[in-house]
């Protein structure tokens, strides 16, 4: 059982602020019929809870890596510095306000979660202040029974949003019970969606796609609606990625919507910069508030998000919080630990990869938690050199603080962020490079967009083929084999990145779509009823590639582009060669399984590398 001397020996006041006045402390419990892991999203997203509290609205600015706040509550002017916040997955969370105008001159907040039963849980809330005299000791004290009181309310609605499932958070939005808290929406000209429609349709835009997005637009929340991330859209309106980013890309053109470039700091993932021209991203930017610089070109550094033009609507994202665990909910554990002292606590974690950093510090260790494991100890022993460990679920952290100042510790899953439109993601989307045609790179910059599957195409024997066709009719069949290569590459999600005389060079997401491109090409321009004199082979490769400017488009560049383009000289008409790491993915080799192909290895030689490599021949 957790009292408020349990609470007090655990979570100390600091002198510096007992100094100021004498604390008031409250303490409350409550039972849950529902688990830790069903509240929890609700715990860590507090500026939706003040909002379902009826809170008022709150304004932060960022200076010098700190966060500061303003609102006014019961005609009370407040302001605060926040103090970075504190929590544990499933178990507790903890922030601070430091006032310089309000209540008082400081409060905490502390929650504490443990486990009831098998499908219960108990929530322990307490509130500390040193009021700022002797009228806010006594407001504070009139103002606390009711504030638990709505807290007990609040809480009571949530339980029966969880039972009757009806929540939308764990899809990363707001409580469907929060809709009657949000202010009327704020148009400028709600017509201009009606007007789009046509054009839509027009543009190949399915109809109920449209209606489908159009009418969450009228329904959402400005929060809802301050950055649209397609993929968290994907799943919420249960639409397929590629109709709905077709509807944005084409409604960024009819200006219904506009298109950012956001950098994103790679700890805490939040947005440094936002930038509406890709041609102006910096090399550099950094995060004050995770003490770090890091390079925008790395494969996660940046993502594509959308945004209601202003001419149809007003956004003003709401604030009634910082709630910083709900933003970083890849974070799933914070700590500050005072110098020379130690932090052990046992992590509620899951078989998975992750990283354990202190903050500031880009070096990190890498925990892997698996149940084959024997270990159950993440020892933290600091050194300069990274450390990889290897423990069973639920493992005990221990850290011991050496050095004089306070130290952060960070726990984060390593994995990606699985809603997060990447540069890559478009440059491989045909309708993008078609309509966003003046979008280039910064001539200095080299963005990594990791692995793709590149492929080359190129007419076999060429100057015979103009010399018995002439000019003119040679004119005409490249260029028709040019829309048919076009048409294919497009049809198995390929993008022609561009051509270079009578060659073409694509990239697909995932080798298997090369192979089907490949073979339906082949077919086409090899097949018994000859429809075209034109003859062609094909090259792939699959592995890292840089996206750069070239000509002030966006072109691809690396070993895997010119790995690519040297098979070609190993590759006969009516062929299409494969590299190793082609033929080594998975579902490729699934592919040649369920389709029966053969293929033929041969000797590559890699003069620039003085070694020689396999590559596979197939001819449909």
């Amino acid at each position: 059982m957790i009292d408020l001397n349990y609470v007090l020996t655990k979570f100390p006041w600091d002198e510096k602020y007992t100094k100021l006045g004498k604390p008031l402390d409250f303490f409350w419990e409550m039972e849950l019929k529902i688990t830790r892991e069903e509240i929890w999203p609700y715990i860590i997203d507090t500026s939706s809870f003040n909002q379902r509290m009826g809170m008022p609205k709150m304004n932060y600015v960022e200076k010098d890596g700190k966060l500061f706040g303003s609102t006014k509550q019961a005609g009370f002017k407040m302001e605060w510095e926040e103090v970075p916040w504190e929590w544990e997955y499933l178990k507790e969370m903890n922030n601070a306000r430091i006032y310089s105008q309000g209540f008082g001159h400081y409060v905490r907040t502390k929650y504490i979660l443990e486990p009831y039963g098998e499908s219960r849980s108990k929530l322990y809330v307490y509130f500390g202040w040193i009021p700022r005299n002797f009228l806010m000791k006594k407001l504070l004290n009139y103002a606390m029974p009711k504030l638990e009181a709505d807290y007990f309310t609040a809480f009571n609605e949530i339980q029966k949003e969880i039972q009757r499932s009806t929540t939308s958070l764990q899809l990363g939005g707001t409580a469907a019970g929060l809709k009657g808290f949000f202010a009327d929406p704020e148009w400028n000209n709600e017509e201009k969606l009606d007007l789009a429609k046509p054009e839509l349709i027009k543009s190949g835009v399915k109809e109920e796609v449209i209606d489908s997005v159009f009418r969450w637009i009228r329904n959402s929340s400005d929060n809802d609606l301050d950055r649209i991330r397609i993929k968290y859209l994907t799943k919420l309106l249960k639409q397929s990625f590629d109709d709905l980013l077709l509807l944005f890309l084409y409604g960024s053109r009819l200006g219904i919507f506009t298109l950012s470039w956001d950098i994103v700091c790679p700890h805490c993932r939040g947005v440094r910069t936002s930038l509406q021209k890709l041609g102006d991203m910096p090399a550099k930017d950094e995060c004050e508030v995770c003490d770090v610089q890091f390079e925008t070109t790395g494969k996660n550094s940046i993502e594509v998000t959308f945004h209601i033009h202003p001419s149809v609507r007003k956004i003003e994202k709401q604030i009634y919080c910082a709630a910083e665990p709900n933003r970083k909910q890849h974070v799933l554990l914070s700590k500050s630990v005072a110098p020379g002292k130690a932090f052990s606590t046992e992590l509620l974690i899951q078989p998975g990869v992750f990283r354990l950093r202190k903050q500031g510090d880009s070096r990190y260790h890498l925990v892997d938690v698996d149940d084959r494991f024997e270990s159950k100890d993440i020892i933290w022993l600091d050194k300069e050199i990274a450390q990889e460990m290897y423990v069973h679920t639920k493992p005990t952290l221990v850290f011991q603080n050496e050095e004089p100042t306070p130290v952060t510790i960070v726990l984060e899953e390593r994995k990606e962020d699985q809603t997060s439109l990447r540069p890559s993601e478009l440059f491989n989307f045909p309708e993008f490079r078609d309509l966003f045609s003046e979008e280039a790179i910064a001539t200095n910059l080299q963005l990594d967009i990791g692995l793709q599957t590149i492929l080359f195409t190129d007419i076999v024997g060429s100057t015979r083929f103009y010399e018995t066709e002439g000019d003119h009719g040679a004119f005409l069949q490249v260029r028709e084999h040019f829309v048919k290569t076009y048409q294919i590459i497009k049809r198995e999600k390929g993008v022609v990145v561009k051509t270079i005389g009578d060659a073409v060079m694509a990239s697909f997401p995932d080798p298997v779509y090369a192979l089907r491109a490949s073979k339906e090409l082949q077919e086409w321009f090899h097949t018994e009823n000859k429809h075209t004199p034109v003859r062609i082979r094909i090259s792939m490769h699959y592995g890292s590639c840089l996206a750069v400017n070239l000509n002030s488009n966006i072109d691809y560049f690396g070993n895997t582009i010119n790995y690519a383009a040297k098979m070609q000289s190993h590759t006969n008409s009516g062929e299409i060669s494969l590299s190793e790491s082609v033929f080594r993915d998975a579902e490729a080799r699934k592919y040649f399984l369920e389709t029966g192909t053969k293929l033929k290895k041969i000797d590559f030689p890699i003069s620039w590398a003085d070694r020689t490599d396999s590559i596979y021949i197939w001819k449909p």
